[in-house]
């Protein structure tokens, strides 16, 4: 079993936190890099600004089970955290997703495309289930005919109170989230004006009780933990 940690944090502005050429573009590397070296660290550490805001960085740590990051938290966090305040405004939200398959080699794709699709607190496991099953079909029917995928990881967050994108009176939600790695955001608009696409995208965009969806993409790097 793996599990997802993922938050969002806040760029400090001008700040270019990915050029590792620049004093601010080594403070993450160092951060997220060092985790996956600390004894009972998580097994990936993945890291990216997000293309279409730049002024917001994702974080994605895989863990073998909630507990583990607790514990890893409490021991090395504030370690790990004390120099993230000096290239970040402030961290949005941190939150646990429990994705198939696992780990989400999506990731380590040039560009990942990442769908949040919130739902009701108080989704019942049946409802997510199908949920599920409608992106599974979408995966097949859709994006598994497109040779330019690279990978694809789906699942449930482990939490229902992932704060809702772009909504500014704090309301919460359950969330299904996806992520499918490709080449190029170009790639991935290009499959967009398929039939294949074109001819089952309401398998998830027409879902019962679904308050919002939404899709962005990050270009992550990457540290994996040595055998």
């Amino acid at each position: 079993m793996t599990i997802v940690e993922l938050g969002r944090m806040g760029v400090k502005p001008g700040y270019r936190i990915m050029d590792e050429s620049t004093s601010e573009g080594k403070v993450l590397p160092t951060a997220y890099r060092s985790v996956t070296t600390l004894p009972g660290g998580p097994q990936n550490s993945h890291w990216g600004v997000e293309v279409e805001d730049r002024s917001k960085v994702w974080g994605f740590f895989e863990w073998n089970s909630v507990k583990e990051h607790e514990i890893f938290a409490k021991k090395y966090g504030a370690e790990v955290v004390k120099d993230l305040p000096s290239v970040l405004t402030h961290g949005e939200f941190t939150k646990h997703v429990d994705v198939t398959p696992a780990p989400a080699q999506a990731l380590k794709s040039p560009v990942t495309a990442i769908t949040l699709a919130y739902f009701p607190s108080d989704i019942a496991l049946d409802e997510k289930a199908k949920v599920s099953s409608r992106f599974q079909q979408f995966a097949e029917k859709g994006l598994h005919q497109c040779a330019e995928v690279t990978s694809i990881s789906y699942g449930w967050g482990v939490q229902n109170d992932f704060p809702v994108r772009e909504v500014g009176d704090g309301q919460t939600a359950s969330l299904f989230i996806a992520f499918v790695g490709w080449p190029s955001i170009d790639a991935h608009i290009k499959f967009q004006e398929t039939d294949e696409f074109k001819q089952h995208v309401e398998l998830i965009t027409n879902t019962r009780r679904m308050l919002k969806m939404v899709t962005f993409h990050v270009s992550c790097r990457s540290s994996e933990r040595e055998a």
